[in-house]
């Protein structure tokens, strides 16, 4: 059954949002050897992806997985990085989640281990000691208790249990990068996510739309190249706003934050990553490693329909590290030191 997809793949030819769903379905039941999954992972990359495609694949992955209720709560955000992008940076998404949960925003963090670099979003919140929900039970009750919740996604999408391995020893990009954003079960209104290449920002901005998605940044740091809203150079952006969709480029100059060297803003292991999130939070760091996460929560805190403007939004994220609020709020959500 999976070979005539690869055929169609192979041949550069693209999927229906259906197809593309039928493939998840196929990929789920631990039938399809692994050295399929890998030839279909490796034949996605050699196409450009449609946001059509991106739709069907999360649209059922969403319905595979876990179910969480988010009843009752307004404004849920999520920042995410796709990973992948060889700048090393520290956590910066990861960091700016636990910024504006201080600043009283719902966060559904999306998070799991590094596929692609040494330190993903949950390794770091480990060497961080914030746990790793791993029901929709924990979820729900830290949504509500904390304003905050790190949905790590291999307990909540089961689907993929047999791509994640094929995923581990490839070592290389896939599809399953783009979808890691696009699966929150928290089904976020407010979504600020990095990609790799500019190309991909319009794509999902249209798949995030057709997911329901109300308010989002698709965004791509360009020289060099990230996945987060750079202060090394110019970043472009896919926005989201009330079902429109408008492409633009911002410079870190145009809200008065220097431009910084790529060296300025790198991390290394989960706990050398976690140590400079805890220092920009007791304010012992300031420059480029706190310009970034500053601008960064900026984009989330206007998805999250707390301000107007990114400028008013760089104001109130300043407020909750020098307040303490940020600091505060980490040590709160951690089981261990």
């Amino acid at each position: 059954m999976i070979k005539k997809y690869l055929i169609k793949i192979k041949k550069g030819q693209n999927l229906t949002a259906e197809e593309a769903g039928e493939l998840i379905d196929l990929m789920s039941t631990g039938e399809v050897f692994p050295s399929q999954i890998a030839d279909l992972l490796v034949s996605l990359n050699t196409k450009e992806i449609t946001s059509e495609e991106l739709y069907g694949f999360a649209r059922r992955m969403r319905e595979k997985a876990l179910t969480i209720n988010t009843q009752g709560l307004e404004n849920i955000v999520d920042s995410c990085g796709t990973g992948g992008d060889k700048t090393n940076t520290f956590n910066i998404s990861t960091a700016s989640a636990i910024l504006v949960s201080a600043a009283g925003l719902n966060v559904a963090k999306h998070s799991n281990f590094g596929f692609t670099s040494k330190c993903g979003s949950s390794n770091v919140l480990q060497s961080l000691g914030i746990e790793l929900l791993t029901n929709p039970q924990e979820v729900e009750k830290n949504l509500k208790d904390k304003n905050i919740a790190f949905i790590h996604a291999p307990y909540f999408h089961k689907c993929t249990s047999h791509v994640n391995a094929v995923r581990k020893e490839l070592g290389i990009r896939t599809v399953f990068n783009l979808l890691g954003p696009l699966t929150n079960l928290a089904f976020p209104t407010g979504q600020v996510i990095g990609v790799p290449r500019k190309e991909l920002c319009p794509k999902i901005a249209e798949a995030l739309k057709n997911l329901g998605c109300k308010k989002a940044m698709v965004v791509n740091g360009l020289n060099p190249v990230m996945d987060e809203i750079s202060i090394c150079g110019k970043t472009f952006i896919s926005r989201l706003d009330d079902g429109k969709i408008d492409n633009f480029e911002i410079h870190p100059e145009d809200f008065g934050i220097k431009q910084a060297n790529l060296a300025d803003i790198q991390g290394d292991t989960p706990d050398v990553n976690a140590k400079i999130i805890e220092d920009i939070f007791n304010g012992k760091i300031s420059g480029a490693k706190l310009d970034i996460i500053l601008l960064n929560s900026a984009a989330l805190l206007w998805v999250g329909n707390a301000v107007n403007s990114i400028e008013e939004a760089i104001i109130i994220a300043t407020d909750i590290i020098q307040s303490g609020r940020a600091k505060n709020k980490l040590n709160s959500l951690r089981v261990k030191y």
